[in-house]
């Protein structure tokens, strides 16, 4: 069953702007479509296999990645509720399971999308690279040109967001101190970045020189599930101190939260907890 890596990037982007699993099931298909054929310019042949990736991935993916998530959100949940002081290390904890779902997500998509992704000729190799870097370009816009300082406001703004959405109204004070400690986290967006950039040319390199599809998957592996393996000690020292610094932020937000909003909380989640059960009951009853 091939299953592209292009269909698991666009679900990552798309599952984040879902209210419900059950839309985002309804709308996959197409939605991901959408998203990998603006990639490059596939040939008939190549979208025939792509409309067929969307649909095994996503049976693939009520069957077998739910019931993963569904354990995790509940571990989640449950810390959530904690009526102690969770610790960072107990929110690192709950970062590895989820650094392991990842991988168990991705897993599947590795050796196929490195099938698929040398199957593209010379033309479709350079629009891909093009699409690539016009992608890159709005990404540092956003993120980088506009300052260090713009940019951890940004993102002070997203975590209250989030928050917010997850656990109902935040106080004043609240609000306050959630936009300080994100502010204060260390800035290493831009290594995330360029080292993207940077495996993006590899993987252009790669292609060009007619790599085997043995040799793409080993670095496509690579990038995905050790991503520290091409970064400088530095970088990597930077990326540990913000992991770090983001689990124990996390555990004092947590020790801000209310009663009610803990329940909030509890409520949110347990409803896409109910909704994946109900999608994985629907995979096993029509078994594709």
């Amino acid at each position: 069953m091939k299953k592209s890596l292009f269909i698991v990037l666009a679900i990552s982007l798309f599952i984040g702007g879902c209210n419900t699993v059950s839309l985002f099931y309804r709308n996959a298909d197409m939605y991901l479509q959408h998203k990998i054929y603006g990639y490059t310019s596939f040939n008939a042949q190549q979208k025939k296999v792509i409309e067929q990736d969307v649909s095994d991935y996503m049976s693939w993916h009520r069957k077998n990645a739910l019931p993963a998530y569904i354990i995790f959100l509940q571990n989640l949940n449950g810390a959530a509720q904690y009526k102690g002081r969770l610790s960072a290390g107990e929110i690192a904890l709950l970062r590895e399971q989820l650094l392991d779902l990842y991988k168990e997500t991705f897993a599947p998509v590795i050796k196929p999308s490195a099938e698929i992704l040398s199957s593209l000729d010379s033309e479709q190799i350079q629009e891909l690279k093009k699409n690539l870097a016009d992608e890159n370009q709005e990404i540092d816009r956003e993120e980088l040109d506009i300052g260090e300082q713009k940019s951890l406001d940004k993102r002070a703004d997203r975590t209250v967001d989030f928050l917010e959405w997850l656990a109902g109204d935040l106080s004043r004070e609240q609000e306050q101190k959630v936009r300080e400690m994100s502010r204060n986290l260390p800035f290493v967006k831009d290594i995330y970045i360029r080292q993207r950039e940077a495996n993006q040319r590899r993987l252009i390199y790669l292609l060009n020189d007619h790599a085997s599809t043995e040799t793409i998957a080993a670095f496509l592996s690579s990038w995905l599930w050790t991503p520290e393996a091409t970064r400088s000690s530095q970088q990597q020292h930077a990326i540990e101190s913000f992991e770090l610094a983001s689990d124990e932020m996390i555990a004092r937000i947590h020790g801000l939260l209310t009663d009610r909003q803990k329940d909030h909380i509890h409520k949110k989640i347990s409803s896409y907890i109910d909704d994946m059960r109900a999608e994985n009951r629907k995979s096993q009853k029509n078994p594709s």
